[in-house]
């Protein structure tokens, strides 16, 4: 279960004026996103930049001296150094200028540290900090949470037990007993794992309370997630998209377009909610749609991804309605793009066949345009793919 971690100040010590500024803690400029109005570029310095390389050294050596994977005891006081080191870069870029906060980032990495800091693009005063143990790399990482209460910088941290690739996003509620709410998907480092936990600021603003924290059971792999307000309810959902299961009936050129799912979850009382799941349209899935669908013996449904629905009779006179594992090989695809709008694929049926299979998008939706018979002379592989026609 997630621990919430408060922080403990760091000791109160001098920050030099300006001095010994080392080569490595360069001037750091963001271009400011456009929020309510222009925000001026202003370059920025480190403060007490001796302060903050002596600090990030202290955390670099109880990182190392950390045992075991786990944040608890004396493992959390090197988290807890770097996010108040942080906390005081944080305040030295000042509240008008957060959506600038992600130089602090390149900064700490710079100085061995293992970080990320993700700002809310559209309430800039909400701040990410990830932190992660760089010399152990399946610890469990801590997310430090910074928000200004007035003036008031104010932080608080959480275990998280993926810590990478972390999307944030905070919200109005509407609801004054919990104003504010900030979602955070983050993954683990070696299979993708995505997890996934929300936070609801508490009344008086002093403290985010944790509302749902789980691992989703989704491997995101090769996919990703982003949010986005889907239904323009000012209120943002999670979309995250995973590599779909590979139809048994067809094997896949290497780098070759996959199936891929896309998963919507929803804010529901209780937490987010997985609502809606599907499949990419792409060409290839058309594709596998339509085989599968004759091999079912629904050739209505099968016809209407056809641009001429007749063609469906010339699809089963070819025994595409035939179900065999491993039947289809998708050989190559249109070249120079991720998004190919013609595929070559092998029946293996005796003698085999070769097909270039057209697409194009109607009324909204991929379908089948037409397909040749590309099946070279002997029957072997067809030649790599080489341009549109």
């Amino acid at each position: 279960m997630t621990q919430v971690l408060p922080p403990r100040p760091l000791p109160r010590r001098a920050w030099p004026a300006g001095a010994g500024v080392l080569a490595l803690l360069v001037t750091l400029g963001v271009a400011p996103l456009p929020i309510t109005r222009a925000q001026p570029v202003k370059p920025w310095i480190p403060p007490g930049a001796d302060s903050v390389v002596h600090w990030a050294a202290e955390a670099r050596v109880a990182f190392q001296s950390n045992t075991g994977d786990s944040i608890g005891g004396a493992n959390y006081r090197a988290y807890e150094r770097v996010g108040n080191i942080g906390r005081r870069l944080l305040r030295s870029i000042g509240k008008q200028n957060m959506v600038q906060a992600r130089a602090i980032e390149a900064l700490l990495d710079s100085l061995g540290l293992d970080t990320d800091i993700v700002v809310d693009p559209e309430l800039p005063y909400f701040v990410l900090l990830m932190v992660r143990n760089p010399f152990r790399l399946e610890s469990r990482a801590v997310g430090y949470l910074y928000w200004f209460l007035g003036e008031d910088l104010r932080m608080q941290g959480a275990q998280f037990s993926g810590g990478h690739r972390a999307q944030a996003r905070v919200w109005w509620t509407g609801n004054q007993e919990a104003p504010y709410a900030w979602g955070v998907a983050d993954f683990t480092r070696a299979e993708s794992q995505m997890h996934f936990t929300l936070f609801r600021l508490n009344r008086a603003g002093t403290f985010w309370v944790i509302a749902q924290y789980e691992d989703s059971g989704y491997k995101v792999g090769n996919g990703s997630a982003s949010w986005s307000d889907v239904n323009g309810d000012l209120k943002p959902e999670l979309t995250a998209w995973i590599p779909g299961v590979q139809d048994s009936m067809f094997e896949e050129c290497s780098g070759c377009p996959k199936l891929i799912n896309e998963l919507l979850f929803v804010e529901r009382p209780r937490g987010f909610k997985l609502m809606d799941t599907r499949m990419v349209p792409t060409p290839y899935s058309t594709f596998t749609a339509f085989v599968r669908l004759l091999a079912d013996g629904n050739r209505s449904a099968a016809s209407r991804l056809l641009k001429d629905p007749a063609m469906v009779e010339k699809a089963v006179k070819a025994g595409w309605n035939t179900r065999r594992n491993h039947l289809w090989k998708l050989e190559s695809v249109e070249t120079g793009t991720d998004w190919p709008e013609w595929l070559v694929l092998r029946q293996r049926v005796s003698p085999p066949r070769t097909y270039r299979v057209n697409f194009e998008m109607l009324r909204g939706r991929w379908v089948i345009r037409d397909w040749t018979d590309a099946t070279p002379a002997g029957g072997g592989a067809a030649p790599p793919a080489r341009g549109k026609p």
